[in-house]
């Protein structure tokens, strides 16, 4: 009896931590294309390109997350680390210091690949952000920081599109 209730326990607890958001999971360029357009038709979609190693980056990453507090459900916000393996520890801190509790992602895969099957018109440079419409369109796109405004107005045009 003892062991079946400890089997139980356990089964409990292993399915109660499978609904935790997980920090970082690996994704393919394909596997994130595919999850971005599984939100066509129903939201849009920001998706930050960022690393630890990217002063830019980092800097405008408290934009980012003051608009997801400020829209909230409005959007799907899409984090993808583009760290060194080597710094995978440190960028899942730097996101729970932000404050992050949803899912984010960890590039896998060659960098030209990921890159050009991400978007043709990307040339790799970080910080790199993407605003999709709510029928899946790309809104803009942009390389490099942006400041708190640039970010707010692309996303209200999506989410007033809807």
């Amino acid at each position: 009896m003892k062991s079946v209730i400890a089997t139980l326990l356990i089964l409990l607890m292993g399915c109660s931590s499978s609904g935790e958001k997980k920090i970082l999971v690996d994704t393919s360029a394909a596997q994130l294309v595919g999850h971005i357009e599984s939100f066509k038709g129903d939201k849009p979609v920001l998706v930050n390109y960022w690393a630890t190693w990217c002063v830019p980056c980092i800097e405008e990453f408290p934009y980012i997350m003051k608009l997801k507090e400020k829209y909230g459900e409005e959007f799907e916000l899409i984090f993808v680390s583009g760290d060194f393996e080597e710094a995978k520890e440190e960028a899942k801190e730097f996101l729970k210091e932000q404050n992050v509790d949803f899912t984010t992602y960890y590039k896998t895969g060659k960098d030209n690949e990921f890159i050009q099957t991400v978007s043709e018109s990307w040339s790799g440079a970080l910080p790199y952000t993407v605003i999709y419409a709510k029928d899946g369109t790309v809104s803009t796109e942009w390389e490099g920081k942006a400041e708190y405004e640039q970010f707010e107005s692309e996303l209200q045009k999506v989410i007033n599109e809807g």
